[in-house]
Formats: structure tokens, C-alpha cells, sequence
């Protein structure tokens, strides 16, 4: 006669048991992979909004332009000094060409075209065509601004005046560039490095724009922006060239 065996209790729970512990350390492999993924997601998303953020202030950094208006002053008052002159278009002539060689057409010189504070760095850049519109704005005023942990560059369209302070026309185009920002410092290169740009220099007064220029830069040599993100403190530079 023939008995018929099969498991044991005792096999089935070493059995399930092994089973079991196959199962949790897969899950363990598996939700490790998975978390690893995920950090890697995170940290190339992060590593794009740096890039995408460098790359926009290196564009707007290469397209600087000069945008000041020189204030003329033509001091003709020898044109009217003698109306009764019969020769009063020759002698007027004269007085134009003696006044040139006299100087006597003043041109201011132009302010600095790049304003630096510690949370702030505005300046005037080419602005980009938009295909929306058949015309756009040839130049445009562009800030970038730490406020509330954000990075923020606001562009101003149709500048008004002869300065980098003056106001423009219309609500600025606001865009956060990077969130979660922390120790946010803006700062200028001459070629030591200042918190402010232009800094203020009693001794201007000089008979020549070339040593007003020479003491008063229309440009620092190179703009830096300094910051804790994600826990990583970054620091940019870029260089400028002086007009």
C-alpha cells in the first residue's frame, strides 16, 4: 500500500517566509531606484531653471547699448547782436564758426549706462522683435530684482528721457527667472568690486568728456550676481566692454 506525501506545515511557512523576504528586498530595490530616479529628475529640473536663468543674463548682458540723449546748448547770441548789419548772413556765418572753435556748443557727457545697487542691476539692451506685432519697440529697459526669495527681470518698453532713471511708458513685463532664491547680492566690478554702480565721485569737474569718462565709467568692467539656491550658493559673473 502506497501513502501519498505532501507538504508540511512547517515546509509551507519556511517556504512563504523565503518568499516573503524576496518580495520586501525587490520592494526595497525597486522604491530605491525609483527615489534615485526621482532626485535625478529634480536636480536636472533645477540644473535647467540655472541654465535657462545664466543663459537669459548672458543674452541680456551681450546686448547692452548706450542710451543717452547729449544736451546741446547753442549760444547764438551774436547772431542777434547787430540786425541792422547789411552783411548780417556772412557775419553770422563767422560768429557759428567761432563759436565751434570756441566750444561753444556744450555737450554734456553721457551718464553711465548701467545702474548697480545691491538687490537691483538696470540697464538699456536691444530688445527682441516679437512675430505678434507687424512693429516693435527697438530698445527696452530691462531690471533684475531680488524680492521675496525670487530672482525677477522686469522689462520697461518705450523709454522716455535722456537717462537710465527715467521712467518708461506702460506696466513693466514681469518674469521670475528663479524661485526659492536666498542671500540675493548684485554687485559691479570697477575693476575691484562695488555694491554700487555709479558711485559718487565729488571730483567730476573736468574740462574734458574724455577725463569725466575716465573717472565716471559709462560701464563697470563686469556685473556679479551672488545667491543660495536649493542650499547651493552660485555665484555669476560677466564681463562688459566699455562704448
Amino acid at each position: 500500500m502506497k501513502y501519498e506525501r505532501g507538504f508540511t506545515l512547517l515546509e509551507l511557512m519556511v517556504a512563504m517566509s523565503i518568499f516573503a523576504m524576496l518580495a520586501v528586498a525587490g520592494w526595497q530595490v525597486f522604491d530605491g531606484v525609483n527615489r534615485a530616479r526621482e532626485r535625478a529628475q529634480y536636480q536636472a529640473d533645477n540644473l535647467a531653471l540655472l541654465q535657462y536663468a545664466y543663459l537669459q543674463l548672458q543674452q541680456d548682458m551681450g546686448q547692452i547699448i548706450p542710451y543717452q540723449i547729449p544736451s546741446i546748448e547753442n549760444n547764438n547770441n551774436a547772431l542777434t547782436s547787430n540786425p541792422n548789419n547789411q552783411n548780417s548772413n556772412a557775419q553770422a556765418n563767422n560768429v557759428q564758426t567761432n563759436n565751434a572753435q570756441t566750444n561753444s556748443v556744450q555737450v554734456s557727457p553721457a551718464e553711465p549706462f548701467m545702474s548697480v545697487s545691491t538687490e537691483t542691476i538696470s540697464f538699456i539692451r536691444f530688445a527682441d522683435p516679437d512675430p505678434r506685432y507687424q512693429s516693435s519697440p527697438t530698445i527696452v529697459r530691462v531690471d533684475y530684482v531680488f524680492a521675496d526669495q525670487q530672482l525677477i527681470r522686469r522689462q520697461y518698453l518705450s523709454p522716455q528721457g535722456d537717462s537710465i532713471d527715467d521712467n518708461f511708458e506702460g506696466i513693466s513685463l514681469d518674469s521670475v527667472i528663479l524661485k526659492d532664491v536666498s542671500d540675493g547680492r548684485m554687485q559691479a566690478y570697477l575693476p575691484e568690486p562695488s555694491s554700487t554702480f555709479p558711485q559718487d565721485n565729488p571730483n567730476t569737474n573736468t574740462n574734458t568728456d574724455t577725463a569725466a569718462t575716465a573717472q565716471n565709467p559709462l560701464l563697470p568692467n563686469g556685473v556679479g550676481m551672488s545667491f543660495t539656491y536649493q542650499d547651493v550658493p552660485i555665484t555669476w559673473q560677466f564681463a562688459l566692454s566699455e562704448p
